[in-house]
């Protein structure tokens, strides 16, 4: 089987407009990589996954083309720790690990709305434009959402110039201001203390904050995934829930962390790093949750917005699953109970002691 055969690949390529189109982007020459990796991991399925990876990864559809990487991606992270697709039934993959044995494996893709690059610029852009300030006070910066990709950050520093002017008369109560219009929403405060020698008005830069958004998108995709499962005759199978995007993921582990296994007991710090320590009683979190004790992990696999075989991605172990994954049976980056820690924090009672473990590496193909 050859998924992107020469003459479709041409074809895709005179095809007039269609450029936001997720499969003309990877016929480009400079994609060559990319189209050879999915052609690949394809192959090593077993056919009904192929049939399905044919149909959508040559899809002009970015829904459709997406799910597809998404499940090829997330099977060729699999495949590094030893598991095996072994069939598909819709919406799940069956998939095996030799050890463990048989497990079901749902995909989630998400698309974001956002530009997939040039957000950094943008935001040195107008960094450098107000720490030419020419002011007495300084102070601090919150950008509550992103910045319009047409930017013109001198309208912002005029106003910010007229307002710490008003700061210098005392013609201003209060130490806040902002700076609103349909595109543009900034905060400013007065840190309070004075600009000395060469030192730069802007005192430092917040925001924009995605992770609470990113949380919101996510949270009720993953909950009505777990519902239907246990409304499902596979209720009783393990399963493995994997959670991927097309741009990096903008969320830290503590909202990550919060969501799947709840408020810790305890944080502490030791050699090995941070550490999480959890009751093993019930709670309002995803894996504490009675309902759903078959959801083994979640995987988080996001793609670098250029590079598109180097991803990142997060597996979080749940230790109160019935079917309990160690971190050898993912090879990633994983947060999972501490080496020493001895298989803990069943529905008993006992506590569990969880930290990050370092995987094999960020990317996709073969190892080096």
């Amino acid at each position: 089987m050859v998924l992107f055969p020469d003459t479709l690949v041409q074809q895709t390529l005179r095809m007039p407009g269609a450029s936001h189109s997720f499969f003309k982007q990877i016929c480009e020459p400079d994609s060559l990589e990319i189209r050879s990796w999915l052609g690949e991991i394809t192959e090593r399925q077993v056919e009904p996954l192929q049939q399905r990876a044919l149909d959508m990864l040559t899809s002009l559809d970015n829904r459709r083309f997406f799910q597809a990487y998404a499940e090829m991606s997330t099977l060729a992270s699999l495949e590094r720790a030893g598991w095996h697709a072994t069939g598909y039934s819709a919406p799940h993959i069956e998939v095996q690990h030799p050890e463990l044995g048989a497990f079901r494996l749902g995909v989630m893709a998400l698309l974001q709305q956002r530009r997939p690059g040039g957000e950094e610029e943008l935001h040195r852009i107008l960094i450098r434009s107000l720490s030419r300030l020419h002011a007495k006070q300084r102070f601090a910066l919150l950008i509550r959402r992103w910045l319009p990709p047409e930017l013109d950050p001198e309208p912002v520093r005029r106003a910010l110039e007229l307002w710490l002017a008003q700061v210098a008369h005392g013609q201003w109560q209060g130490r806040y201001a902002t700076y609103e219009d349909e595109r543009i929403s900034l905060e400013f405060s007065l840190t309070g203390e004075e600009v000395t020698g060469d030192q730069s008005p802007l005192a430092f830069c917040m925001g924009p904050f995605f992770a609470h958004r990113m949380m919101e998108a996510i949270e009720p995709r993953v909950v009505a995934e777990l519902d239907r499962y246990v409304a499902s005759p596979h209720r009783r199978q393990p399963l493995l829930l994997a959670c991927v995007t097309d741009q990096p993921w903008q969320l830290n582990d503590s909202y990550l962390l919060d969501f799947l296994y709840g408020r810790p007991d305890a944080i502490y710090m030791d050699e090995r790093g941070l550490s999480r320590e959890y009751s093993g009683a019930p709670g309002v979190c995803v894996f504490r949750d009675p309902l759903y004790p078959f959801l083994s992990g979640v995987w988080m696999l996001d793609r670098h917005p250029v590079q598109s075989m180097d991803a990142r991605l997060r597996v979080c172990i749940n230790p109160w699953a019935q079917s309990r994954l160690e971190a050898r049976h993912v090879a990633w980056r994983c947060f999972t109970s501490r080496p020493e820690s001895r298989p803990e924090g069943r529905p008993d009672g006992r506590s569990s002691h969880l930290c990050w473990q370092e995987g094999i590496g960020t990317r996709l193909g073969s190892l080096p």
